[in-house]
């Protein structure tokens, strides 16, 4: 988008016009968008606009994936995992503690969530949202770079230590990319 302050990923011979910056928004089907609305405006999104069932929401000062739909339709199955369907929604915070006031609040308005979970490069912790879709709560921190140069990030397959066992499996089947 023409209005997307992210930097490219403009490697590869990727043009500036046509680079991934990443996430732009997400949209929720919902049966009743009301527990989610308001769940996200715990999370400090606020309503930006509605039009044909479909309410918009931001967060100011986001970083450009700041924007999620809730489209209500009484008619629609509950969320679940199936093909096609993507498995959570992921929202970012600084650091540990950070992410602990967010669990905290969010103990406190009577959500089930899950221990941290260590992913070596952040810290996830996971709840559902009224509406029955999976919410990741993610440190920035330690970061991709934990364990490569930052002027090197994605030249290697890098794994969390809880997934290097399928090192051999995922490199034979995935293809070459780059260089």
């Amino acid at each position: 988008m023409k209005d997307d302050a992210r930097e490219p990923w403009n490697r590869a011979g990727i043009a500036d016009d046509v680079a991934i910056r990443g996430f732009h928004s997400a949209s929720l089907v919902l049966r009743d968008r009301r527990g989610t609305e308001a769940l996200l405006s715990l999370m400090g999104y606020e309503p930006l606009a509605e039009e044909n069932g479909i309410l918009r929401m931001k967060r100011g000062g986001g970083n450009g994936a700041d924007l999620i739909d809730l489209e209500t339709r009484p008619d629609a199955p509950v969320a679940r995992q199936g093909a096609g369907s993507v498995h959570h929604i992921a929202f970012a915070v600084a650091d540990d503690a950070a992410q602990l006031a967010v669990r905290d609040a969010l103990v406190a308005e009577g959500f089930q969530i899950t221990p941290v979970i260590d992913r070596d490069y952040f810290h996830s912790i996971y709840f559902r949202a009224p509406g029955g879709v999976l919410f990741e709560i993610a440190t920035n921190e330690p970061g991709f770079a934990n364990d490569e140069d930052m002027a090197h990030l994605g030249e290697a397959l890098k794994l969390p230590s809880q997934h290097a066992h399928l090192r051999e499996r995922l490199e034979a089947s995935l293809p070459k990319i780059g260089g």
